[in-house]
């Protein structure tokens, strides 16, 4: 879990973070997480859900959220009118990645996640602000001269240069890919003149 101190360090922030400025960076770590989400199509970190009318598949519950961890409990459900099991339940369960368990997704999150935070326009306007803080944009080695900047560049620019911040796309292999189907059968590929391989 990303803590304000980290992002303190990498934003270029004293330390510790005053409490007029804690909201903020919290905030911008908060805001990276959901951007992550978003991104991902599934929770950044494992969270409890509930849903109902599943019904239970062949080699388990049919659920929306994934990857499921545990399921808290499974209640089935009765008609409303005679009282009989519907053959349906109210299913509690817990889903979503987990960094604990999974080591390389829980590094590339965190860098992700601190990068996008220290980069937050919440975040630069503190340490713009922060006494003798001139943020270093651009160095001539040659002409020995000094650039600085007013606004860092966003992270995630998803640029490969050296010290670039980490973009998003580190975290494609996590993605949950939206697959769909129109309904009814499709047509066979001899009718379609399609090839028979991917």
């Amino acid at each position: 879990m990303v803590t304000v101190e980290q992002v303190a360090l990498h934003a270029g922030l004293t330390l510790p973070v005053g409490e007029a400025d804690l909201p903020a960076v919290q905030e911008a770590i908060s805001s990276a997480h959901r951007r992550a989400t978003a991104f991902l199509n599934r929770p950044t970190m494992p969270a409890q859900f509930v849903q109902t009318g599943v019904v239970a598949g062949g080699s388990g519950w049919l659920l929306e959220h994934d990857p499921v961890i545990e399921v808290v409990s499974a209640v089935p459900e009765l008609d409303q009118v005679g009282g009989y099991p519907t053959g349906r339940y109210t299913v509690t369960y817990r889903a979503g990645l987990d960094p604990d368990a999974d080591p390389a997704y829980g590094a590339a999150l965190d860098e992700w996640v601190i990068a996008a935070a220290a980069a937050s326009p919440l975040v630069r306007r503190i340490a713009q602000n922060t006494a003798g803080a001139r943020i270093v944009a651009q160095v001539n080695v040659e002409g020995q001269g000094v650039t600085y900047e007013s606004t860092a560049p966003a992270a995630g620019s998803g640029s490969a240069a050296a010290g670039a911040p980490p973009s998003l796309e580190d975290l494609r292999p996590w993605k949950r890919w939206h697959v769909s189907q129109r309904p009814g059968i499709g047509p066979h590929p001899a009718q379609t003149g399609a090839a028979w391989w991917l």
